[in-house]
């Protein structure tokens, strides 16, 4: 049996289930992501993977805000047990790690959760072609328990 693999690439099949949200500098927009995530998921019966899910779409629809100057995207879509999350920005700089803060400060834990809650991560940079043009998508996958 071959074992199947997932890519840097979307996740495909014949019907995936998507959802898409733009994202702009506006109030609310980071709630309206968690909202979005936590309604596409309504139907998964482990707590945890929701939690976590909503987590991450904090996390990196908070960095296009926090770290960006143009629009952003969020797209959700799951396929086959997983849970591809991408948050697409208008920057071209890779997503690095911050270096060590102490617990007063805020921030700087999003690649670390990434690290630590999804199957696997990465970024791939966006063309003059692309939605949003020029830019980056920094992307993960999830483990979605199987019905």
């Amino acid at each position: 049996m071959k074992e199947a693999r997932l890519s840097a690439a979307r996740p495909t099949l014949a019907e995936p289930r998507a959802r898409w949200l733009p994202l702009s500098a506006r109030p609310g927009a980071v709630a309206e992501a968690r909202a979005l995530t936590a309604d596409f998921l309504a139907d998964v019966a482990d707590p945890t993977v929701v939690a976590d899910a909503i987590l991450l779409v904090s996390e990196l629809a908070g960095n296009v805000l926090r770290h960006t100057s143009g629009p952003g995207a969020l797209l959700l879509v799951r396929v086959a047990g997983v849970l591809r999350i991408e948050v697409s920005d208008t920057s071209p700089r890779p997503p690095l790690p911050r270096p060590p803060h102490g617990p007063d400060e805020s921030g700087g834990l999003g690649l670390f959760l990434l690290s630590r809650l999804t199957l696997r991560w990465g970024w791939r940079p966006l063309g003059p072609g692309d939605r949003l043009g020029p830019g980056k998508t920094v992307w993960c996958d999830l483990r979605l328990p199987v019905d």
